[in-house]
């Protein structure tokens, strides 16, 4: 027997998900990190750009300028699996802060999270930063809808020009979501560096550990062949998925586009879009 499309789509959207139960994983794993991040593979908790509110909290103590910046990503070309971004960050005194929203799905089925961000930078080389999420998980009008409160912390060393290294914990106090079956928010510990060989060339690596899923390994390779134009690609071992993508920065405007390969479920796109202004006050 043939099954109708709707539940074709509803498979799929399951997989996109990557569930364990009927209460999916949320905060962390169905969300868009911008389309520079997805170029590289997901590897980003060592940058600090337009997105880092959303990467790496931690890394928002070293921006010196204020940024807004919006991102839409369809996953698979599947509507019910489009994921939407705004992120907003801030040099305040002396330290920094940002506010991050991310929401996934559809009517029937979405996640959304609400993210505060302060970060501070401690020394020449090091900045440290918390934040504190608002997650909401909704399922239709039959299993209704969860919320729990979260945080997560970070920090970026950067030693010297060429090397950075991020470090990310998310949800250490491992948040439950509902009391069925146990289901608790994901606790993941991200780690990554990226070495710059020089100005137009930087390589990226990182590993992810979530306490449920098994290592991920994601590599990325950025190159700058002229001024402001990047050309990008990067490789994730958990899900074999493969990206590439290219970025533009003209002023203080950031346009970002990537796509993304999955030998299961196919094709994906984010493009991201950013604008930076002002400075931070001495």
């Amino acid at each position: 027997m043939l099954m109708n499309p709707f539940a074709i789509r509803l498979i799929l959207l399951l997989v996109a998900c990557n569930t364990s139960s009927i209460l999916l994983y949320a905060g962390g794993i169905n969300e868009t990190k911008g389309a520079r991040t997805a170029a590289l593979g997901g590897a980003s908790v060592m940058f600090v750009d337009q997105w880092s509110v959303s990467n790496n909290p931690g890394a928002i103590g070293l921006i010196n300028q204020f940024s807004v910046a919006v991102a839409y990503e369809s996953r698979y070309f599947l509507p019910e699996a489009s994921l939407k971004a705004l992120a907003f960050s801030a040099p305040l005194g002396g330290g920094s802060v940002g506010i991050v929203g991310h929401s996934f799905g559809y009517s029937s089925f979405n996640e959304n999270r609400l993210g505060v961000t302060y970060a501070r930078q401690l020394a020449d080389y090091i900045s440290l930063g918390v934040q504190l999420n608002y997650i909401q998980v909704k399922i239709g009008d039959v299993y209704g809808q969860r919320s729990a409160v979260t945080g997560e912390i970070g920090v970026l060393v950067t030693p010297n020009d060429k090397i950075a290294i991020g470090v990310h914990l998310m949800n250490p106090t491992r948040t439950k979501l509902a009391d069925f079956d146990d289901e608790r928010l994901p606790t993941k510990l991200e780690i990554g560096t990226s070495y710059s060989f020089s100005e137009k060339v930087k390589m990226l690596g990182q590993l992810d550990k979530d306490l449920e899923l098994p290592i991920n390994a994601r590599f990325g390779f950025e190159y700058e062949p002229i001024n402001d134009f990047f050309l990008r690609t990067g490789f994730s071992t958990l899900n074999r998925s493969y990206a590439f993508g290219i970025g533009y920065k003209w002023k203080g405007v950031v346009l970002d586009v990537s796509n993304q390969w999955n030998q299961q479920l196919g094709f994906g796109a984010t493009i991201a879009l950013a604008y930076t202004f002002g400075n931070r006050k001495q």
